[in-house]
């Protein structure tokens, strides 16, 4: 089934020279390259483009939380709470940050089955859970700790539409490229 599917390289990713190398691997896959933007996104671009529903922000503080049990660490020593969806927004507010300090490489993929295929070959979102030969492992050994000590998100080098966030497929890749491909969206 011929599929789109947006994938940006993260401003760190891009410092680090990766681009290439990181969109090497869907070229090598047979995925067609549709188009292809260097975005400097402003912070009001990027707190659009997250989303900032419950759901969402308590997902992203559950992971979190999670990860610091695992490790036992002390949530409370770092983030000063314990509710998930407040967590959530501090992660959040803490990708914004990020994706607005830098050039992202954003490109809109297309073939077979592409929305599943291109997030097998990112792998996990955190490097140290992702599997080897999967972009996030084999070029990031960052985590949910390091980058909580540091207050940034995980640097996890590349962002791919997850359908499940929106529970649509096609809509959540056609919402999200409508950000960054819009006249408006950067």
């Amino acid at each position: 089934m011929l599929e789109k599917t947006l994938v940006i390289v993260k401003p760190h990713a891009v410092a680090r020279g990766l681009v290439g190398k990181i969109l090497q691997r869907f070229e090598d896959m047979g995925f067609k390259f549709m188009e292809l933007k260097i975005i400097k996104g402003s912070q009001e671009l990027w707190d659009g483009f997250y989303p900032s529903n419950e759901q969402w922000l308590e997902n992203v503080g559950k992971k979190t939380l999670e990860n610091y049990k695992t490790n036992n660490l002390d949530i409370g020593e770092k983030f000063g709470i314990s509710d998930p969806i407040s967590i959530g927004r501090i992660v959040k507010s803490w990708l914004v940050k990020h994706m607005s300090s830098g050039n992202s490489v954003a490109v809109i993929l297309e073939g077979n089955e592409a929305l599943n295929k291109v997030r097998i070959a990112c792998g996990n979102t955190l490097p140290n859970l992702a599997d080897p030969g999967t972009i996030r492992f084999d070029f990031s050994s960052d985590s949910p700790s390091l980058a909580s000590d540091e207050q940034r998100p995980v640097f996890n080098l590349i962002h791919a539409s997850n359908p499940e966030e929106m529970r649509d497929d096609q809509r959540a890749v056609d919402y999200e490229i409508s950000i960054l491909f819009s006249e408006i969206g950067g």
